[in-house]
């Protein structure tokens, strides 16, 4: 069975709670045992998982061992991570006032002052039912070496008190893009779980390449999806003189509001000379993997390398 526990309120045992209570709150938590307790199955939920029939004491002894690892340790933006801000975020950050809200949250009372190579770059708020995502990069955008990826990490913040409460920070979750960016950033649902979605590419030697990354908020951890050559843009005409050889291929995707485990794209594919088609394919997440459900068009592979 999963026990589904809010971390707000965890934390707010292991703060006050006796070793009596403690006991109390975990056999509350745990009583049904024939069906699952769900007080939030989105943003930062714990979900501790426990074998069909087990007994309390198991439980409260695995509870335990997390509200132990809780408690009470304030997050820090600065931990293991520049907490500087970047200079250059300022005048888009205060011109976005749920951004600012945000950055403010995370970041406590840094300032914009940093020109450093790893100062920290908000880049966007992502906002979901339960909590709110704050994108930020490593760096001013478009400041790194051609073939220098943005380091990506995400900060968790929670509506509490009239603000925002910082609750955790995936740093460093990917490295995507070139010169230092990425594109478009969204926030996503698939296959249940809240999700990122995160466009970026580059040009190398006359070949341009994109594709999105797809992650998803699952179980406390933020997962990378393999979506493999699901989303492929790609253009050789900056490389290819002969129009026999030329490829172009664009997609255009959305998630199908009646199966969020489906990710259907649309591929525009102008291929050796000849007239543009469309071609429509779904790819099903199974795992954490996309797996096609019908015929990858071949250009899709040839755009790939």
């Amino acid at each position: 069975m999963r026990v589904f526990i809010d971390l707000d309120e965890v934390t707010s045992i292991a703060k006050s709670a006796t070793l009596r209570g403690l006991k109390l709150f975990i056999r509350q938590k745990t009583s049904n045992m024939g069906a699952p307790i769900r007080r939030s199955t989105r943003g930062t939920s714990l979900v501790l998982h426990d074998r069909p029939g087990s007994a309390v004491s198991h439980a409260a002894l695995r509870l335990m061992f997390v509200l132990a690892a809780l408690t009470p340790a304030p997050f820090s933006a600065s931990a293991g991570q520049s907490s500087a801000l970047c200079a250059a975020a300022k005048q888009p950050v205060e011109a976005e006032r749920l951004l600012a809200a945000a950055v403010a949250a995370a970041f406590d009372k840094a300032t914009f002052s940093s020109a450093s190579e790893d100062c920290a770059y908000p880049l966007k708020l992502l906002q979901y039912s339960a909590a709110d995502v704050l994108i930020v990069q490593a760096g001013e955008p478009g400041k790194a070496c051609h073939g220098c990826a943005a380091a990506l990490s995400a900060y968790v913040l929670r509506k509490f008190d009239g603000g925002l409460k910082l609750v955790r920070v995936y740093r460093t979750f990917d490295k995507l893009g070139t010169f230092g960016a990425v594109g478009d950033i969204s926030p996503i649902e698939i296959g249940g779980d809240d999700g990122i979605a995160i466009y970026s590419g580059g040009m190398f030697q006359g070949y341009s390449y994109g594709g999105v990354d797809f992650y998803a908020f699952h179980r406390g951890q933020l997962v990378k999806l393999d979506s493999g050559l699901a989303i492929s843009d790609s253009d050789n005409s900056g490389a290819e003189t002969d129009p026999n050889k030329a490829l172009e291929i664009t997609s255009k995707w959305f998630i199908d509001p009646a199966n969020d485990t489906a990710l259907v794209v649309d591929y525009k594919i102008a291929a050796h000379g000849g007239a543009p088609r469309i071609e429509r394919l779904v790819w099903r997440l199974k795992g954490t993997s996309f797996v096609p459900q019908g015929r990858v068009p071949p250009e899709l592979s040839a755009g790939a390398h």
